[in-house]
């Protein structure tokens, strides 16, 4: 390889690698410096110039002028040193040209390794430099392969590694198919550069969204919050800057047509556009649509909002495997309650009935003050349910530290829980007998109507709730 013409070698080692002439050059000539340094090629101080000119590879080396050579590697003879250098005296390191053939065929050998080992490590590093600068970016790609669960991607002539747990739920993919990743991070390994895409995670939705809409490319309409379950749904709120600009309206396009082309692209994943509200009820009546949003109360200290909803909407509230409250709930950034309309008022009854039950146990109560009922009723401990599995220590505040009174309150309160439960047993007994008498005169009574699961979501849990009603 020493002895050829590099220029068509330079040039068809940048075409096929994709590497600057520069680049190639420079490895060629700091391999054979490497290679120049291992015995028993040994040479002092090389230096190789590759002239693209003519395509001829030039190398030189320092050798001593003296007047009696022994060694030919490292030392010249003083007359010949003159004909490089006219004022050349002994002693002095000269450099001097030599031949590329001396180098050898075991060296050339070398020379040819070190040259595609440091053309491999310049193609990682363009690599790398170029991906780099793309993190955070939509990129199109080609599936290539599967290793261990991992999808394979092809972008360019770059692959990049789609983790089994950045593929959304349901989606399956074939050899050849083309699809759009979002880049995550880009790592330099041993094996070279690894790029991690993805097609779960949130900013992929936004980034298409930015590619169909010019509004959002050009900063008129802002996404301002999103909540997704890949694969599944995604709920994305956004605003306008500009009041004469429908930020909906933008997004969705005419007749739908532009966010279609992004639901086609996240394999028929739903995707609701709201508009963005400061306004936290506002936002979540907008979050929950198309359900029929009732009343809304909000607690700004939990950071709770029990929201009721119409029986004939519960389920749409809800969602399939109560997705559509979840999301809600990740997008708002508030823990939601969804109650229907009738189960509100029978909680508003079971609350009533509470206080009623608390007011008439604790008047039964001897030793404790009135000031100290009024304050139970307005404690944690508002049951008499609660009384009874606390801790007599946990209500001296309320007894003014006598342990004994406490301990009376919690043993009266299991007690009135018991008469309370003969109580309800007796009347599911009456109630059994009555539907006996009807079973035998022949009167049936008319079915009841199942009442849809109520939910409860936060944005934190969003994945822990597995009792929501289906969706529609």
């Amino acid at each position: 390889m020493l002895e050829v013409n590099f220029i068509n070698f330079v040039r068809q080692i940048s075409k096929e690698k994709d590497i600057d002439i520069e680049v190639v050059k420079n490895a060629i000539e700091q391999s054979i410096i490497s290679t120049s340094k291992k015995g028993p090629l040994f040479y002092r101080e090389t230096r190789p110039v590759l002239d693209m000119e003519s395509g001829r590879l030039h190398i030189f080396v320092e050798k001593t002028a003296i007047a009696e050579v022994s060694e030919p590697k490292y030392e010249i003879d003083l007359k010949s040193a003159k004909k490089i250098k006219k004022d050349a005296t002994e002693g002095e390191n000269i450099e001097v040209e030599i031949d590329p053939v001396e180098f050898g065929r075991i060296a050339a050998q070398s020379v040819r390794q070190g040259i595609m080992q440091r053309l491999r490590e310049a193609e990682q590093e363009k690599v790398m430099s170029e991906f780099t600068d793309k993190v955070g970016t939509v990129v199109t790609g080609i599936v290539q392969r599967f290793e261990r669960r991992n999808v394979i991607v092809g972008v360019g002539k770059v692959e990049t590694i789609l983790p089994q747990n950045e593929v959304p739920y349901g989606a399956q993919y074939r050899y050849g198919d083309r699809i759009k990743v979002y880049i995550q991070d880009v790592q330099k390994t041993q094996r070279g550069p690894e790029i991690r895409v993805s097609r779960a995670c949130p900013e992929l939705v936004i980034k298409l969204f930015e590619q169909e809409v010019p509004e959002i490319a050009d900063g008129t309409v802002k996404v301002v919050r999103i909540a997704r379950e890949p694969g599944v749904r995604t709920k994305i709120a956004v605003t306008s800057t500009n009041p004469d600009v429908d930020p909906v309206g933008a997004c969705v396009g005419m007749k739908g047509s532009r966010v279609q082309m992004i639901v086609r692209e996240l394999d028929n994943e739903k995707i609701d556009v709201i508009p963005y509200k400061a306004n936290p009820e506002e936002l979540i009546r907008a979050a929950l649509n198309p359900a029929e949003v009732l009343g809304i109360n909000l607690s700004e200290d939990s950071r709770t909002a029990q929201v009721v909803v119409s029986q004939n909407t519960l389920s749409l509230a809800i969602g399939k495997r109560g997705q559509n409250a979840k999301l809600a709930a990740k997008l708002t950034g508030w823990k939601i309650d969804i109650l229907s309309e009738e189960r509100r008022e029978l909680l508003e009854k079971m609350a009533e009935l509470n206080r009623r039950y608390l007011e008439d146990f604790l008047s039964q109560v001897d030793g404790l003050t009135q000031l100290a009922r009024d304050a139970l009723m307005k404690s944690p401990y508002n049951s008499v349910e609660k009384i009874s599995k606390t801790a007599p220590a946990l209500l001296l505040n309320f007894t003014n530290g006598d342990l004994q009174l406490a301990e009376n309150l919690v043993s009266g309160a299991k007690e009135y829980m018991d008469a309370l439960e003969e109580l309800a047993k007796k009347l599911n007994t009456d109630k059994e007998k009555e539907k006996a008498e009807e079973e035998t005169s022949g009167e049936t009574p008319a079915p009841g109507n199942d009442n849809a699961q109520e939910i409860s979501t936060s944005p934190e849990s969003s994945n822990k709730n597995n009792n929501a009603g289906e969706g529609q």
